[in-house]
């Protein structure tokens, strides 16, 4: 009987607490089993689907714009990019997709310009008491010379009037050399004929016409070339004659220091 009363008793406590139980301790634990909202992608508005059961997420933040730190809905970075978050073990974690502004492409630098080349030396006049055919042949030394980076020689009265005794010397005695008869070695005659010196040189000629003996001195291989190219030299005389008895002419080119 006593088993009885204390049953009895116990089942009355019991119905009088559940009568006096506040009403918001209900209403709390009604929230906590509400359905989630999560955020399923960024759209014009932010879209969300209803996920049943599921434990409340912790909200992160708000984020300040320009920040690229994950806040509720879309963000956006210093960019402008959109960012998209994602539930990673009960919190949001932003993923921002890579830029596509890339940096600008360097333009190639121009090369410099060449440099401009050196103006060449203006060719001597031809003096009045050189042939037509001695005023040729001294211009085409000196084109020779400036095209091969040499100052151009100065036509000399006396060697010239040196080089054509030479030429008339030759035909007169029907030879072809640098030792006259007449007038010895050429340093002989240049000093027999009052020409000071400290280096002196003869190149010799026979052709059709003044271009070609030129050529045949310019392309020689006997030191011709070499002559006429020598930076010691700053004077000629050039001596022409036709011949008497073959078409053409016999040239002389005397330089001289």
């Amino acid at each position: 009987m006593n088993k009885n009363k204390a049953v009895f008793y116990l089942a009355l406590v019991i119905f009088l607490l559940a009568l006096f139980v506040p009403f918001q301790e209900v209403q709390a634990f009604s929230v906590t089993m509400e359905r989630e909202r999560i955020p399923v992608g960024p759209s014009t508005g932010d879209r969300y689907q209803d996920s049943p059961g599921s434990p409340p997420l912790l909200q992160p933040a708000p984020s300040q714009p320009g920040t690229g730190q994950a806040g509720s809905g879309t963000t956006q970075n210093s960019y402008s990019t959109p960012t998209r978050t994602f539930r990673s073990e009960g919190t949001y974690v932003p993923v921002t997709p890579p830029s596509n502004t890339a940096p600008p492409a360097s333009l190639p630098t121009a090369p410099p310009p060449p440099p401009a080349p050196s103006p060449q030396p203006p060719l001597p006049l031809a003096p009045s008491w050189l042939t037509a055919d001695e005023a040729e042949a001294f211009a085409l030394l000196n084109e020779f010379r400036i095209k091969n980076n040499l100052p151009p020689l100065q036509i000399h009265y006396g060697l010239t009037q040196v080089a054509r005794l030479k030429a008339q010397d030759m035909i007169d005695h029907n030879y072809f050399g640098h030792v006259s008869p007449t007038y010895g070695s050429v340093g002989q005659m240049l000093r027999n004929q009052g020409i000071s010196f400290t280096r002196a040189a003869e190149n010799l000629s026979k052709a059709g016409n003044v271009n070609q003996a030129h050529l045949q001195l310019e392309y020689s291989t006997q030191g011709h070339k070499q002559i006429m190219l020598n930076s010691n030299y700053n004077y000629v005389g050039i001596g022409i004659l036709p011949l008497k008895k073959t078409p053409g002419i016999i040239m002389v080119q005397l330089f001289t220091d």
